[in-house]
């Protein structure tokens, strides 16, 4: 799970934690009380938590170019067809911005 915010120039993103839909119930009672809630609000039966929230704001943003580039970041229909297993083959786009700075 990765929070990504940025405001002006700035940018951060870090790791949030496991999705709650990967944990052992028994795990759940050591997450806070406002995740669970959050979580539940958006719970699907097959993906658990596993969702994405994105909030655009900006004066004179071009909302039509901001879909088309949003759109070409999702799977095609050869990947999405492929299934899970071969979805966790595909490289970690994010993991660059997770490592340590030295």
């Amino acid at each position: 799970l990765l929070s990504w915010d940025t405001a002006g120039g700035a940018l951060c993103v870090e790791n949030a934690g496991p999705w709650l839909a990967s944990l052992p119930d028994a795990a759940w009672d050591m997450v806070p009380t406002m995740r669970r809630a959050a979580a539940a609000l958006d719970w699907h039966p097959e993906h658990g938590d596993c969702c994405q929230h994105l909030v655009f704001t900006a004066p004179g943003l071009d909302r039509d170019g901001l879909e088309r580039l949003l759109d070409s970041c999702l799977l095609t229909e050869a990947e999405f067809a492929a299934g899970r297993e071969a979805w966790k083959r595909l490289p970690a786009s994010f993991n660059s911005l997770l490592d340590p700075v030295s």
